[in-house]
């Protein structure tokens, strides 16, 4: 089974074998991988992903739009505890976690 990865690292193609798609992946993610998907699991990360999502729909209402102490200081506690959790041991990412952190594909590359 091919993989279909156009990002850096790439072959000029874009077409991969599961093999040359770990090599690469392994050489320019390796520590970004594990990271990401941990916090896709980590609640202190999916809380912080919410307050980012409202406080860009207050920026968009509000252009002046200035952060309270409150919330300034509420962004900073969760964040420290996303950071704790998602970089929390160390492991290697699969096949499978790594097309979905890169956004590569199964299968061949369509050309345009």
């Amino acid at each position: 089974m091919d993989v279909c990865y156009t990002g850096y690292g790439a072959l000029h193609s874009g077409n991969h074998t599961q093999k040359q798609y770990m090599q690469v992946m392994q050489k320019h993610f390796h520590a970004e991988c594990p990271t990401y998907i941990k916090s896709l699991t980590c609640d202190p990360c999916n809380q912080l992903r919410e307050i980012d999502k409202k406080l860009m729909k207050k920026l968009k209402r509000n252009k002046s739009y200035k952060l309270t102490n409150r919330e300034r200081k509420k962004i900073l506690d969760v964040s420290k505890k996303c950071w704790r959790c998602k970089n929390k041991g160390t492991k290697k990412c699969t096949l499978q976690e790594y097309i979905d952190f890169s956004g590569a594909y199964r299968g061949k590359c369509i050309d345009n």
